[in-house]
């Protein structure tokens, strides 16, 4: 569930992007600029994580716990994929495992 919010969250400031932009320019420009915003969403989280670190912190540990839920659900990939999330989280937050 936690993986599908953060994929909603990236792909929907696309497309109000290029919703709006196409009733001025046309489809061109408004599908190029929607790539562009939703392409940039994960360096802005990334971002977000080094300029404030309790929120990698939090998305670090909720992605963790989401991570256990999954490999006890027996669903290996999607437990991986947030135990990813999870390391990156907590290593933008600047938490070294050294």
């Amino acid at each position: 569930m936690l993986l599908l919010a953060l994929c909603v969250a990236a792909v929907i400031p696309g497309l109000i992007t290029g919703w709006l932009i196409h009733r001025r320019h046309g489809w061109q420009l408004a599908a190029l600029a929607a790539a562009g915003v939703t392409l940039a969403m994960p360096f802005l989280l990334l971002s977000a994580f080094v300029v404030f670190p309790p929120l990698g912190f939090a998305l670090g540990a909720a992605s963790a716990l989401a991570a256990l839920s999954a490999f006890d659900d027996g669903r290996i990939w999607t437990g991986v994929a947030l135990a990813g999330a999870a390391g990156v989280a907590f290593s933008c937050a600047g938490w070294a495992a050294w």
